[in-house]
């Protein structure tokens, strides 16, 4: 899909309810420099097209007991329609897979897993991975330290 036109109204709209979601209208519309309606249009405008998808809270993954973060590279067995979809479908049902990446390359897919500890991965990795006759091969990079984690996009 591609973008649509967006203005630097529509931009500085983004850019403030990335950081600050909860912003009630009137205290955003200030900020951009609009009144009230006109700017609960535009708002209403960019989640009708799909520009925001939805308001969230963002967790502390440790706080929620969630202390481990592995990157997981999967290989499937065959490189089929069927079996790309398969796996991501059973991917997306994992509450453990943050994101699901298919990839062109070396993987076919890049998946972001987040579990309590390592016996907890562990248990994923062979009784859910492992077990998929669709996957060939993994390889786990388990992240050390977070440097940095945003959910904001340039606009």
């Amino acid at each position: 899909m591609a973008g649509i036109d967006l203005d630097a109204t529509d931009r500085r709209i983004l850019d403030v309810l990335q950081t600050r979601g909860r912003l009630p209208n009137t205290e955003l519309a200030d900020e951009v420099g609009l009144t009230p309606a006109p700017c609960l249009r535009r708002v209403r405008r960019l989640e009708e097209e799909g520009v925001i998808r939805g308001y969230v809270a963002l967790l502390d993954p440790t706080r929620v007991g969630h202390d481990l973060t592995v990157f997981v590279h999967v290989t499937l067995d065959k490189q089929t329609k069927q079996g790309f979809t398969t796996f991501a479908e059973k991917m997306r049902a994992r509450p453990e897979v943050l994101e699901c990446y298919f990839c062109l390359g070396e993987y076919d897919f890049l998946l972001k897993v987040v579990v309590p500890d390592l016996a907890a991965y562990q248990r994923f990795l062979v009784d859910v991975l492992a077990a998929m006759p669709e996957v060939s091969n993994t390889n786990s990079t388990i992240a050390a330290k977070e440097e940095k984690h945003t959910t904001r996009l340039p606009v």
